[in-house]
C-alpha cells in the first residue's frame, strides 16, 4: 500500500468515527481526497493523520490559493482537517495561534449571499421544459422546494405518496407540514408556508404525477418523483440528486434559489402578521431548518433586500 493510500485510508477511518450529517461527511471526504492529492503533488511523505503538521497545512493552503479557491472554501477544508487532528489528540496544535487561519494567510470570507430568488416565471418555465421532456416529476420537485422552502434532498425524499398525503392533511388541518426525511443532520421541523393554497396545489400536482405513472408503467405507480430518462425509478437518493441537479443545471436553474424566494415571501408574511423584522427573520430561519438563532444569517444570505 502506498503512503498516499495509507493516509487516505486513515483519514477516511477517522472521518467515519467523527460521524455527522450526510452532507458533512460527503464534504469531509472531498477534503480528504484533495489533501491527499496535494500532498502527493508536493511529494510530502505522510502515512497517517498523526504526521500532519503545520507545514503541511501551510503548503495545502498555498496550493489551494494558487488554484483560485476562495477563502471560505479553504477555511471549510481546514476545519475538516482540524476536526481530524482534534479527534486524534492534537488539540494543542489545532488551537495554536501560529497555525490559525489568519496565520496561514486565509482572509476572512464574506457570508453575504450571492444567489437571487428564483422567480415564479423561472419555475413555470422549468416545469414546462420538464413536461416537454416527459419528466413531469422533476418540475414538481422544484415547485415543492419553492412553496415549502425545502432543500433538494428534502423535496426528493418528500416526493412520495405517503409523505405527500400526510403533508396535504397537515396543511389542511394546521397550515404547516412536518419535514422529516432528507433533513440536514436528521433534524425534523415544521414549515409554515406563506401561501398555503399554492403549497396544497404543489402537493396535489405531485400526487397526480405519481398516480399517473400507474397507467403509463402498468404498475402501482412510482415511489418518488425523480426518475431516470426511461421513466424507471432511480436506485436511491444519491442517483436522484444527481439526476435532479443535472437537469436543473442544463436548464440554467439553481434550485436552492427557490428557498431564497420562499424565505423572502415568508419574512414579508410574518411582518404582515405583526412580527418585528428581527422576529420574522428568526421564524423564517426555523422554517428553513437553520434554528431560531440564525436571523442575521438569514438577513445576509436569503433576504438581503428586506
Amino acid at each position: 500500500m502506498s503512503r498516499n493510500t495509507e493516509l487516505k485510508a486513515d483519514l477516511d477511518r477517522i472521518g467515519y468515527e467523527l460521524g455527522g450529517a450526510h452532507l458533512t461527511r460527503q464534504a469531509r471526504r472531498a477534503t480528504f481526497n484533495t489533501f491527499v492529492q496535494v500532498m502527493r503533488q508536493l511529494d510530502q511523505v505522510i502515512r497517517c493523520a498523526k504526521q500532519i503538521g503545520g507545514r503541511h497545512l501551510k503548503s495545502f493552503v498555498q496550493v489551494r490559493a494558487s488554484q483560485g479557491i476562495n477563502p471560505r472554501t479553504c477555511a471549510n477544508e481546514l476545519s475538516h482537517l482540524r476536526a481530524v487532528l482534534r479527534h486524534i489528540g492534537k488539540e494543542g496544535f489545532v488551537r495554536s495561534a501560529e497555525w490559525s487561519n489568519r496565520a496561514l494567510g486565509i482572509e476572512r470570507g464574506s457570508r453575504i449571499g450571492t444567489k437571487q430568488p428564483l422567480s415564479d416565471a423561472d419555475v413555470r418555465a422549468f416545469q414546462s421544459r420538464m413536461q416537454e421532456l416527459g419528466r413531469h416529476g422533476i418540475g414538481e420537485v422544484l415547485e415543492l422546494q419553492r412553496t415549502l422552502g425545502l432543500r433538494e434532498a428534502e423535496a426528493i425524499r418528500g416526493g412520495n405518496a405517503d409523505t405527500l398525503a400526510r403533508w396535504q392533511h397537515e396543511l389542511e388541518k394546521r397550515g404547516c407540514v412536518s419535514v422529516i426525511e432528507g433533513t440536514k443532520g436528521g433534524k425534523s421541523r415544521d414549515v409554515k408556508p406563506a401561501d398555503v393554497g399554492r403549497a396544497l396545489a404543489a402537493i396535489q400536482n405531485a400526487q397526480s404525477v405519481l398516480r399517473g405513472a400507474e397507467s403509463v408503467l402498468n404498475t402501482t405507480g412510482l415511489r418518488y418523483l425523480v426518475t431516470q430518462a426511461d421513466g424507471s425509478e432511480t436506485t436511491g437518493l444519491r442517483q436522484s440528486l444527481s439526476v435532479y441537479k443535472n437537469l436543473c443545471y442544463r436548464a440554467g436553474i439553481q434550485s436552492h434559489s427557490a428557498r431564497y424566494a420562499f424565505a423572502q415571501e415568508r419574512i414579508r408574511a410574518y411582518c404582515d402578521q405583526g412580527y418585528s423584522l428581527r422576529e420574522a427573520r428568526a421564524a423564517t430561519s426555523q422554517d428553513l431548518g437553520h434554528g431560531d438563532s440564525r436571523g442575521r444569517y438569514i438577513a445576509s444570505v436569503y433576504a438581503r433586500d428586506i
